[in-house]
């Protein structure tokens, strides 16, 4: 062969193997029209998927749904602060738009204004108060569709901003086991006078099954929309900061005034996420009742190699890396029987943590494997390094 085909034959296999890397590197985002029956309209959505996700192919993933997606600088924020704030922990996001239908003469405030039952309807510039329809299009349809089609754990979280975190907010505390976290920027509290406050005052603190995440930012509202914008939030701040007990929740407060209500959405978004992803890092998954006994298989590289799994539950080690030890089947084979709860998650240790090793699942820094459903009884690993 030539020294000039041999050049261009090296060329096309760098080109190749770049293109390959970065197919593994970078995240997938996918824009789908929903006709929701509810709502009678076709709606834009946009899912992220984060890079791995195909090739972890078992692996599932928290969903965090982005209201007002139909400015796409809001979704694309979130997705892209998380790759900066966290690379161990990896989410799906989910951006709801809410665009303005000139034919339908529908517009977003419609999706976010519940019918306000303490003032007259007239004295808000809306015509169509539509959240309570709108909530069922997003729990009754999309998060359905969503799970449906995506591996999800079913741990969801909520983000918005100005009447969208109305929306989160309100849509939170009243379906608290459906979500457990929440993000709003610059929530408008002061609806329906201050309706949303007062029912925030009245919540169970002790009611849920597991602990919940609440971040609560305001700007200059104070001077751009007047003192009765920052009197409903300061009810809840008042409330939260003179509580002995919070009980389940973790709340917090960020007050920036030196940003208007729109500049906010960055330093909230990216403080929101940072809390938020600290919060989940002491606060792991619920398990289901049901245990499923399943046999895990392990393809492993050398003949003479020991491994343990170590994983969220008793019979998998409760994170003690040398509890529980794979049996020996065959030079390249070890298998470990186990009675699970989901979702399970889970590494490859060789016996300690300076030992993990990366599987076929764990992606290319070794993150954790988390599977929240197994079609079959056996889950088959490839130790790859």
């Amino acid at each position: 062969m030539s020294n000039l085909k041999i050049n261009i034959f090296c060329i096309f296999l760098l080109v190749l193997n770049t293109k390959l890397l970065f197919s593994q590197e970078t995240a997938t985002l996918k824009e789908i029209e929903f006709q929701s029956k509810l709502l009678n309209q076709k709606r834009p959505v946009y899912i992220y998927l984060p890079a791995e996700y195909d090739e972890r192919d078992l692996v599932a993933y928290d969903v965090i749904y982005v209201f007002d997606a139909q400015h796409r600088e809001n979704f694309d924020l979130v997705h892209s602060a998380l790759n900066f704030i966290t690379l161990q922990k990896k989410f799906i996001v989910v951006g709801i738009s809410s665009p303005a239908n000139e034919k339908l003469e529908y517009y977003r405030n419609y999706d976010y204004l519940p019918k306000p039952i303490n003032v007259p309807l007239e004295k808000y510039n809306t015509e169509k108060p539509n959240a309570e329809n709108f909530g069922k299009y997003f729990s009754e349809e999309l998060m359905q569709f969503v799970n449906n089609n995506y591996r999800t754990t079913n741990v969801n979280f909520l983000v918005g901003h100005s009447l969208s975190a109305s929306f989160a907010l309100d849509k939170f505390l009243h379906n608290v086991d459906m979500f457990k976290g929440v993000i709003c920027v610059s929530p408008n509290l002061r609806y329906d006078e201050n309706r949303l406050a007062d029912e925030f005052l009245k919540i169970n603190l002790n009611k849920p099954t597991e602990n919940k995440f609440i971040f609560i930012s305001q700007a200059d509202e104070d001077i751009t929309f007047g003192k009765t914008w920052m009197d409903a939030n300061e009810k809840i701040k008042k409330f939260t900061e003179e509580s002995d007990n919070l009980g389940k929740y973790s709340i917090h407060f960020k007050n920036y005034p030196n940003y208007t209500h729109q500049s906010t959405v960055l330093p909230s978004i990216s403080e929101g996420l940072k809390l938020l992803v600290e919060f989940i890092s002491k606060n792991p998954y619920q398990l289901k009742n049901e245990l499923k006994e399943i046999t895990i298989k392990v393809s492993v590289q050398n003949k003479s190699d020991e491994i343990f799994i170590v994983g969220n539950q008793e019979s998998l080690g409760n994170w003690n890396p040398s509890k529980v030890k794979f049996n020996y089947i065959s030079e390249k084979e070890r298998e470990v029987v186990v009675k699970v709860k989901f979702p399970m998650e889970f590494k490859i240790t060789k016996g300690n943590w300076e030992s993990e090793l990366f599987t076929n699942q764990t992606g290319n820094i070794g993150r954790n494997i988390v599977i929240n459903n197994l079609k079959t009884n056996t889950l088959h690993l490839k130790i790859i390094e």
